[in-house]
């Protein structure tokens, strides 16, 4: 059987996703930019309980806070796994907040994420709390 190229139709199914795609990915680009110029101003900046927000950094399609624990070690916690179980849910649920932050709209909208990651002294990661585009009402 000769080859047949496809009806016009398929093609153009097969092609649009991959364009689509391509034209989004400036302006996810240009949110993640705007938001970490934003969020970066400020820093370092107390956060909570003797945490420190250090930087803003990119991390895939996510914007990522780098929170650090000056005082307490990845071993320290390791020996109180029940408090930093209860942190871990407690960051989980404070992070909903950030879907009011004007400045993460234009990320939340072109699909961004963002994570709160905490780490000790030495840079050891303790845990992340993650915020999706889609775990945010929409506008």
């Amino acid at each position: 059987m000769p080859w047949r190229r496809p009806p016009r139709h398929l093609l153009a199914a097969a092609v649009l996703p991959a364009l689509l795609a391509a034209c989004a990915a400036p302006d996810l680009d240009e949110a993640l930019q705007q938001a970490m110029a934003t969020l970066g101003q400020p820093l370092p900046a107390p956060y909570r309980d003797g945490l420190v927000v250090e930087s803003v950094q990119r991390d895939g399609n996510d914007l990522v806070l780098l929170i650090r624990s000056p005082d307490i070690t990845v071993a320290m916690a390791a020996a109180r796994p029940g408090v930093f179980d209860a942190l871990r849910a407690d960051e989980q649920e404070a992070i909903q907040a950030l879907c009011e932050e004007p400045a993460l709209a234009p990320l939340r909208a072109a699909g961004g994420g963002v994570r709160r990651r905490f780490v000790d002294a030495d840079g050891a990661v303790f845990f992340e709390a993650t915020l999706k585009a889609s775990d945010c009402p929409s506008p």
